[in-house]
This record gives C-alpha cells, structure tokens and sequence, in this order.
C-alpha cells in the first residue's frame, strides 16, 4: 500500500501556501491596507504620527515641523478663510488610518486650522473612532445650540463637531456625496472666535 504523499498534493499545497497571502494582500480590505501602509513611504508619501486632539493656536511653522519631521511641508503665502499661509504635504497614513494629505493653515504666523484628507473607503471607521475617543459631539452649525448625538445614523448626512484641547473637530458624519472631500478639518478656538464674530456681524449688518 502506498502511504506517500503524491506530487500533484505537494504542488498544490504549496501553490496555497504561496497564493494564499497574496490573495489577501492583494484583494481583502484588510489586505490592501496593509499594502498600502507599506508602499505609501517608498513613494513619498510617509505614515505619520500627529494627534490632531493635542493641537493649539500658539504653535509656529517651526512647532508644526518638528512635530511632523517625515513630510516635506511645501509652505506658500495664500489667504484662506483661516489665515495668510498654508503649509501642505501628501501622506500615506496618520496613525493607522489611510490618508492622502495634510494641511496646516496659519495666520500672523499661528496655528489656526489642520485639514486632513483622508480615503474615502475609511469614513465609517474614523467617525467611529471619533466617538469612541471622543463621545457624542455636536450637531450642526458650530454657533447653533448643538445637541448631544449618540451616533451617526446609516446614509444621514449631518456635520459633526468635537470640544477638544483648544477648539473642535469637525467632519460630515454621514455618507459623503460623490463630490464631497473626505476632509476633518482642526479649527482652533481663535479661528472658532474669529467665524463666530463674522457671523455675528454679518447678521446685524443684515438687520
């Protein structure tokens, strides 16, 4: 009686062996993240390490590029709703989490807002971090009376803001339209002053 292991077994166990991974890497969600997470750096584009919770207005260009030493920040005069100069890099990742870009905006030289581009793909994961780590937040208009919000309904598009260290967070906590930048955007508490004195203003030169 023949007790060997045929050949044709052989081949085909260590076809499975081989194929097996890379069937994972190349085509689970799962997979092509840690892909990515991997390749994004051999093409300049780094995983960085930034808490965007941790962030405040009396940090300079020079604090911002200590803090993020992997990116090559390219910095330009540009008014923006935020300020007189913006500082921008493209990433890989922040944390753990799949990212395109980042942008630091300053005024007279402080920080007043960070906008993080990140993929599309990872919306519902980072909204669920956001309330894991931070709780419910608010909804609505920064200046309205936001009410407290247990979680983002499925397919509710709804913006969403967070009391952090110095300002908010915000981001469209539903489902992002077609057009619509996957983008959470910092807004420290002097560039949170600043739109609330605007609105203000605007509505008593409407009155």
């Amino acid at each position: 009686m023949n007790t060997g292991i045929s050949r044709h077994y052989k081949t085909l166990t260590a076809v499975a062996l081989v194929a097996g991974p890379l069937i994972w890497l190349l085509f689970t969600q799962d997979g092509q993240r840690r892909t990515d997470l991997v390749l994004m750096p051999l093409l300049g584009r780094p995983s960085i390490e930034l808490s965007l919770t941790d962030l405040s207005s009396d940090l300079g260009e020079g604090d911002v590029r200590r803090r993020v030493p992997q990116v090559d920040l390219g910095c330009s005069q540009d008014e923006t709703p935020f300020g007189d100069r913006i500082c921008s890099a493209r990433i890989g990742a922040i944390g753990r989490l799949p990212a395109e870009a980042l942008n630091f905006y300053f005024s007279s030289g402080e920080l007043r807002a960070v906008k993080l581009v990140y993929r599309r793909d990872v919306q519902g994961e980072l909204v669920a971090s956001l309330f894991r780590q931070l709780g419910g937040g608010l909804v609505g208009d920064l200046g309205g009376d936001g009410t407290g919000g247990d979680g983002p309904a499925a397919g509710e598009a709804r913006v969403m803001s967070w009391r952090v260290t110095d300002g908010v967070l915000v981001l469209n906590a539903g489902d992002l339209a077609p057009g619509e930048e996957p983008a959470l955007l910092w807004l420290s508490g002097a560039a949170v002053g600043q739109r609330l004195q605007a609105t203000r203003n605007g509505a008593a030169s409407g009155d």
